[in-house]
């Protein structure tokens, strides 16, 4: 892609021949004449080398002037290898990478560096492996490819690609006068992401992502055979639901595509945005559908063409990444892959949507292992279960490398031995690592197949770093662990008891089922939990009274662990609330919430865990309780209402805790926020008129 950004002329002899170079082989604002004709016979070169190889097929053709094909071959090469060193020795000095290390390192791995690699790379691979001349030929078809680097600016302009937001969403566009017009607004809000996008928008973009991963499952599932056979019309029923689907979104898109203001006072609108990428991938995905009603095409290739959908996921995902990079301009590459894999202020949405993709693997994965052990499936889909295996190991694996590499980033960990050595010692890095190492251990010992399914059922452990849940259960476990501890002794006690009592009241009669104590305590513990399977059981009248006993102190007994967890689980979940309102309070102190607070108070409320019904209820009970309300329009600010016997211990309330610095500051916010907020006081009592003198006595 062509660069079109000044770069700083370098010193040293070495610099200057560089950047002279630089000018020649990329565009800039003060590129050579040279860059142009170079430009043009590149571009001559690599139409006439497509043509060369299309003719080359013809065998006639080829047979006549196979000579002069490898020689024009060779120096196309020649000439192609040359321009990507060229290219190389001073593609770092992009102004991109101002600042990074491996600046060519960054420029080589840029898609148009990649296809001039490949585009050389076959005809080099001739000197060391012996290829198919077919596939050779093939491969040389890349170069048409190379025409992007010119054809691409040109596109961009023509559709105006990367000027704003992708489509250009998120920019205000004029609201339309006619019931037309006023549906189309209406359809674009909802088709594509605005400032005032309605909730419909949200709801249809889980929708079409859902539908996307739905369809990709079902187009894989569909290549084993077995479950072809059996499904075939149900996979073709949702095939076609899916492409009715998709083309009705592809074509409310277009009803509406030309009110993007990025195309005000343009022509040829709707074809601007028909060529943008989004629009195309659209297209393609359903047209293999309805061309099957014209031609013929295999089904095969028609799956493969199918297989596209997955490339509609794009729309979402790539508005998160700009976001993140966005975020992390000036961070390393260590400081980006600990925010994708941590929850940090760096972090955006991209972080979230890899927890969902990682839970949703494990989720998969150990289904797999589950339904692997049912011959008949295991039987059937023997080849998939293999390959998903090591595709999951080989996921789970490279998490677990880039959580050890990346943990250094961590404030707590700042050590980068003894601090990773301290990590992977942690509770979820063990779980981790139990959830790859039986697939490694088979590499080195050999290992019955049943345990083995068992152990790979260890990475649904995994969950437990992306749910709260099993964090609340342990950390209610830990804080409760000194009164767990005394009544699990005490039924511990009570279960030796319980059991020694049994074996003297039943050995003789039952010598056979009470051997001994350790086999009573089994007894015992089936009755004092109630399950009593009846496999073992007193048959004498003093051991039937004494079971009877057990079984009625049983059932306060094991009621106390789980009385001192619940009451663990009240505990804290009202330590949250008082943290939250805690929170709530700190930021409406000053009578109003700004955005910034409000998106904090809310990212508190999703970390705990809170719905959106009990966070409103917890942040009304803290305004209340400061005597606040909010104002009834709904918005973020807040309406100060104050019983006017309380108003003055509520100022006071407000004000002491605070210090010199925040005292002015809140009188500065004040002075800001009144002409948002206003000052109520509840039935004021009118002054009265002033005393009337009363009349000197006379006399």
């Amino acid at each position: 892609m062509s660069e079109i950004a000044d770069i700083s002329p370098p010193k040293g002899r070495i610099g200057r021949l560089r950047y002279e170079l630089y000018r020649i082989m990329f565009e800039t604002p003060d590129a050579p004449r040279l860059h142009v004709w170079l430009d043009r016979f590149i571009m001559t070169l690599i139409v006439m080398s497509v043509i060369a190889i299309l003719l080359e097929h013809h065998e006639d053709i080829h047979e006549q002037f196979h000579w002069e094909f490898a020689l024009f071959d060779k120096i196309s090469v020649i000439i192609f290898t040359g321009e990507y060193i060229l290219r190389l020795l001073c593609g770092g000095l992009s102004p991109r990478y101002k600042g990074k290390r491996f600046a060519t390192l960054r420029y080589a791995l840029t898609p148009m560096a990649l296809l001039d690699f490949f585009v050389v790379v076959p005809f080099y691979l001739t000197f060391i492996v012996e290829l198919d001349l077919r596939f050779l030929r093939v491969l040389r078809l890349l170069r048409i490819l190379k025409l992007m680097r010119f054809i691409l600016p040109a596109w961009q302009a023509f559709c105006l690609m990367g000027h704003e937001h992708i489509d250009g969403h998120l920019i205000e566009i004029e609201k339309p006068k006619s019931i037309l017009g006023k549906v189309r607004l209406f359809v674009y809000r909802i088709m594509f992401e605005t400032k005032d996008a309605p909730k419909i928008y949200y709801i249809l973009d889980n929708t079409i992502v859902s539908l996307i991963v739905a369809s990709v499952i079902a187009i894989m599932l569909e290549h084993v055979e077995a479950i072809h056979e059996v499904y075939h019309e149900e996979f073709a029923l949702f095939d076609q639901i899916s492409v009715i689907f998709f083309t009705a979104e592809y074509v409310l898109r277009l009803f509406c595509a030309d009110l993007n203001p990025l195309y005000k006072g343009k022509k040829w609108k709707l074809l601007r945005y028909m060529l943008t990428p989004m629009a195309l991938l659209d297209f393609f995905v359903v047209v293999p559908f309805y061309l099957t009603f014209i031609v013929d095409l295999d089904l095969r290739f028609l799956r493969v063409l199918r297989l596209l959908r997955i490339f509609k996921l794009a729309r979402f995902l790539i508005p998160k990444w700009i976001e993140f990079k966005e975020l992390n301009k000036e961070r390393t590459v260590r400081q980006q892959v600990y925010a994708i894999l941590n929850p940090t202020e760096y972090s955006g949405e991209i972080q979230h949507l890899l927890d969902i993709a990682l839970v949703g693997l494990i989720f998969l994965s150990v289904i797999a292992v589950v339904t692997e052990s049912v011959e008949e499936i295991h039987s059937v889909m023997e080849f998939e279960f293999h390959y998903f295996d090591r595709f999951s190991v080989f996921v789970f694996s490279l998490e677990y490398v880039l959580r050890v590499w990346t943990a250094v980033e961590n404030p707590d960990t700042p050590h980068h031995i003894k601090g990773r050595l301290r990590y992977v010692t942690g509770p979820a890095q063990i779980i981790d690592l139990l959830a790859v190492l039986p697939f490694y251990l088979t590499l080195f010992i050999q290992i019955d197949l049943r345990f083995l399914r068992v152990m790979r059922l260890l990475r649904i452990l995994k969950l437990t770093r992306y749910s709260t849940a099993m964090t609340d259960v342990i950390e209610v476990i830990v804080e409760e662990f000194p009164s767990l501890s005394a009544a699990m002794f005490v039924l511990f006690l009570v279960t030796i008891f319980s059991a020694s009592v049994m074996y003297l009241f039943e050995h003789e009669a039952q010598p056979d089922k009470f051997t001994s104590i350790p086999e009573s305590m089994y007894w015992a513990v089936i009755t004092l939990t109630s399950i009593g399977y009846g496999d073992i059981f007193p048959i004498t009248p003093i051991g039937q009274v004494f079971a009877m006993i057990v079984a009625c102190a049983g059932l306060g007994m094991i009621a106390l662990p789980s009385g001192i967890i619940a009451t663990g689980f009240g505990e804290k979940i009202r330590s949250r609330r008082e943290q939250f309102q805690k929170m709530v309070e700190e930021k409406a102190v000053d009578g109003v919430i700004t955005p910034e607070e409000r998106k904090e108070i809310n990212d508190l409320a999703a970390e705990m865990r809170f719905s959106s019904a009990r966070e409103k209820q917890f942040e009304e009970e803290a305004l209340r309780g400061m005597g606040f309300v909010r104002r009834a329009s709904g918005a973020s600010s807040l309406a100060v209402f104050f019983e006017p016997d309380a108003r003055i211990d509520a100022i006071a309330r407000m004000i002491e805790p605070l210090s010199l610095h925040d005292k002015s500051l809140l009188l500065a916010r004040l002075a800001v926020s009144l002409p948002s907020h206003s000052i109520i006081v509840e039935n004021p009592k009118p002054p009265g008129p002033p005393p009337m003198a009363e009349p000197e006595p006379t006399g």
